[in-house]
């Protein structure tokens, strides 16, 4: 494939919501988080203490970080998620959350109102772009694209296109090339990319070129390189992604948590259920509408999850699975499938 151009004319904001509606929305917002009638304990007392979408303090969550190998989950919260965005990439700016989808003609960018899951407001992509990963870099957002070896700059908070840049790994050769867009985070410092095979890249978040040759994404207690690591998230030093070995003919309910440095894997987060709780037509397509979509809010360390074309969002707590922590337990539950090579579907 020949390279796409390094600039391209900005797309076109497709919807901004009236401050009317931004009202309805945060009162919606409100009333949700008052109306605790059929929630009890520990979900009471975190929905008491939800994101500050509607004017309340944020509540701060014990880190889901641990020392187990195998982690498991509670759900917290249950949000609305728009039922046609086909997400690819989730992400927190503050407060306000940020979402990419994919979808050739139905590709964009979106500001999220999470009591409702509507968009505040979102900006088309270019028709030839499927929508991938997502990431912060200073005050835009970066978006990455599937197989035209694009990443889109968005500002921040307009969603106003700055420009498309042809993503420089892309043109390198062998073992240091880059495939597809995948996976898309930041630490703060650099870019982190997954490309559908077993490679984590390494990135310089205003030039994009490579910071070093990838490393393999591998699993020492599995025994095994992991292939698919999909929508990525930075959370409190760690990589977390989800993880969609399509190309070995599977599809995985679990989050995978991966050292940056070496890009060894530090351990597994199944979130095996939720997919289940999602409406038929989803349930329907495993293999497909998989789970997709995890964002981390730091001050109030809550976690999001959510999948594409799902109805639901859910904010999760994570906690150590006593029972399991072998690599052939993980590997089983997270149904990686075998080590094989791409073929060109998308993630």
């Amino acid at each position: 494939m020949e390279p796409p151009t390094a600039w391209r004319r900005p797309a076109a904001v497709l919807a901004e919501r009236p401050r009317s509606a931004m009202l309805i929305s945060a009162a919606l917002g409100l009333f949700a988080v008052c109306s605790l009638g059929a929630v009890s304990g520990a979900d009471r007392h975190a929905h008491e203490q939800t994101l500050d979408h509607g004017g309340r303090e944020l509540g701060v969550e014990e880190s889901p970080i641990n020392d187990a190998y195998m982690s498991t989950y509670e759900i917290v919260a249950t949000w609305p998620h728009d039922p046609s965005a086909f997400t690819q990439g989730l992400v927190f700016v503050g407060k306000e959350l940020y979402e990419s989808d994919g979808l050739y003609r139905k590709s964009m960018v979106r500001h999220v109102d999470v009591p409702s899951g509507r968009s505040v407001k979102a900006t088309a992509n270019s028709a030839k772009h499927f929508g991938e990963g997502l990431a912060v870099v200073g005050d835009t957002l970066l978006q990455l694209t599937w197989q035209e070896n694009v990443v889109n700059r968005f500002s921040l908070p307009h969603l106003s296109l700055v420009d498309s840049r042809t993503l420089p790994c892309t043109r390198a050769t062998g073992g240091a090339q880059c495939h597809q867009g995948w996976g898309l985070a930041s630490d703060g410092q650099r870019l982190y990319l997954t490309d559908s095979t077993d490679k984590l890249f390494t990135l310089h978040p205003e030039t994009l070129e490579p910071l070093g040759p990838p490393q393999q994404i591998y699993d020492h207690t599995m025994g095994r390189a992991i292939n698919g690591v999909n929508e990525l998230e930075w959370v409190e030093g760690e990589l977390w992604g989800n993880v969609y070995p399509m190309y070995q003919g599977s599809a995985s309910e679990c989050l995978v948590r991966i050292n940056a440095t070496d890009a060894s894997v530090l351990g597994w987060v199944d979130l095996t259920g939720l997919l289940n709780r999602q409406r038929q037509e989803v349930r329907s397509q495993p293999r497909n509408l998989v789970l997709n979509g995890v964002a981390y809010h730091d001050e109030s360390r809550r976690l999001y999850v959510t999948g594409k074309q799902w109805d639901k969002m859910y904010q999760v707590r994570i906690k150590p699975d006593s029972r399991h922590q072998s690599g052939a337990y993980a590997n089983s539950i997270c149904k990686l499938g075998p080590t094989g090579t791409m073929s060109g579907r998308s993630g």
